[in-house]
């Protein structure tokens, strides 16, 4: 993937997806929430995301910068769904949404992996690795958070880094 442009196409398509915008014009696309999350459309990492009110959002300057805008979500945890070669392997999730790389083993239901499949079908990598991130909503709903062909070890290898250091 080349940036998270496909954060807005999936929107567009109706996916199950976090809501995303580009351009504070389309504000009115994305629902009422109590905060929205900018981040940079090419970053990683959490590098440069921002919580901010409806009205600083509204008065930060975002012309001429590449940027997503979402609804802050209020969720219960986060979940990923491994894929190699477009078969599911296994997934993993935070139950305490607080401790983000606290991963346990998760035992997803058929409609958890029917959620993830939609992505995996709509994405064009036939070989290779592919996560689905999600958060599970209060409601509980899945909304994909990103979908990951670079960089899809990210999770197991804070988990391998936490084995060795607890060894």
């Amino acid at each position: 993937m080349n940036g998270k442009h496909y954060l807005i196409e999936l929107t567009e398509n109706n996916y199950p997806v976090i809501p995303t915008i580009d351009d504070i014009n389309n504000f009115e696309k994305l629902p009422k929430s109590d905060f929205y999350i900018i981040k940079p459309k090419d970053g990683a990492d959490s590098i440069g995301l921002e919580k901010l009110s409806d009205e600083e959002l509204l008065n930060k300057d975002l012309k001429g910068k590449k940027m997503l805008i979402e609804p802050a979500i209020d969720f219960e945890y986060e979940v990923s769904f491994y894929f190699i070669n477009e078969k599911f392997e296994y997934s993993m999730y935070t139950p305490n949404s607080k401790k983000r790389w606290e991963l346990k083993e998760y035992v997803p239901t058929e409609d958890d992996l029917k959620f993830a499949r939609k992505f995996i079908e709509w994405n064009d990598i036939k070989y290779g690795i592919q996560r689905v991130d999600a958060c599970r909503t209060k409601t509980g709903k899945l909304l994909l958070v990103e979908l990951e062909d670079l960089n899809p070890f990210l999770s197991l290898q804070v988990q391998v880094l936490k084995l060795k250091r607890d060894f």
